[in-house]
């Protein structure tokens, strides 16, 4: 007996040996790239009725409306279509761009850096300028965004600046499963700095499983495809036929709940001040 339980504790010893630079490894590997997986999703709240973020003002040319995304393509890639809708109806847009786009792909040491960053730059750009937006680029490090005083304090500069009555991000408390560090960080920088503008009236987060509103795109699929299509270094080649069901599919579900063929989704906040005082209320 003496003798197995030496061998047993022999055989541990070199499967925790082994084990132990496997785990470390992958858990070093999960935090080098951005990608975070949530395994404790928040559940969407309930109720969570239907929300009208005033779309008749939305949709008017008196509008206007300011995103904060974390890399070039994302506005394309996850709102496409409605801003396309907005450029239609001659609302004012802009577009605070929180990342350079250095990295593009990851592993990021097999790609160009400046390259890329130089490259996304143009093309979202080049998008942007298919809706008529202004982008405003805060060169963060692509992959590496946190929502910090410094980040908070540029964006709420260019809200000051920009005073939209609507203001569009990433949602950082109910994303989808798989999420994009960067997102989740530009969302929540986002609704920090929003507190501070005094003109915006609603909150308008996407890339959410929680929507309460939906945009519905159908008739404006083509032109959101195209845009997609600006993004060579992204979406150029064989990449776009990868992405296609993705994009299709959320376009897809979020009609299911309108009843259209394609939609984008939204989790839409009213924002409003209390009498006599400078806080918002979020409701």
């Amino acid at each position: 007996m003496q003798f197995v339980g030496r061998k047993n504790g022999k055989i541990l010893k070199r499967s925790t040996a082994v084990a132990l630079p496997a785990v470390v490894g992958l858990a070093a590997l999960y935090l080098y790239q951005p990608q975070r997986f949530d395994f404790f999703p928040r559940p969407a709240p309930n109720p969570n009725p239907p929300v009208d973020p005033d779309s008749e003002r939305l949709f008017s040319e008196d509008a206007r409306v300011l995103i904060v995304a974390a890399h070039p393509d994302d506005p394309e890639f996850y709102i496409g279509g409605l801003l396309t809708q907005l450029s239609r109806s001659g609302a004012k847009i802009a577009i605070v761009m929180c990342t350079d786009g250095d990295k593009g792909y990851y592993p990021s040491f097999l790609t160009d850096a400046t390259e890329n960053r130089r490259i996304r730059q143009i093309e979202q750009i080049e998008a942007a300028a298919k809706y008529g937006a202004e982008v405003f680029f805060l060169h963060e490090p692509d992959g590496r965004l946190r929502a910090d005083t410094a980040v908070v304090d540029e964006i709420r500069q260019r809200l000051n600046e920009f005073q939209p009555e609507y203001v569009l991000c990433f949602d950082p408390l109910y994303p989808p499963r798989v999420q994009h560090s960067d997102h989740l960080q530009s969302g929540s920088a986002a609704e920090e700095a929003v507190a501070d503008c005094p003109n915006a009236k609603w909150l308008m987060r996407f890339s959410t499983h929680a929507a309460n509103y939906y945009a519905d795109i159908s008739r404006v699929w083509p032109e959101k495809i195209e845009l997609l299509r600006i993004h060579k270094s992204q979406f150029g080649g064989n990449r776009m036929a990868r992405i296609m069901p993705i994009v299709q599919g959320r376009a897809k579900a979020d009609g299911v709940a309108i009843n259209v063929p394609f939609a984008e989704g939204f989790r839409c906040t009213q924002l409003r001040r209390y009498s006599g005082d400078s806080r918002l209320l979020l409701e």
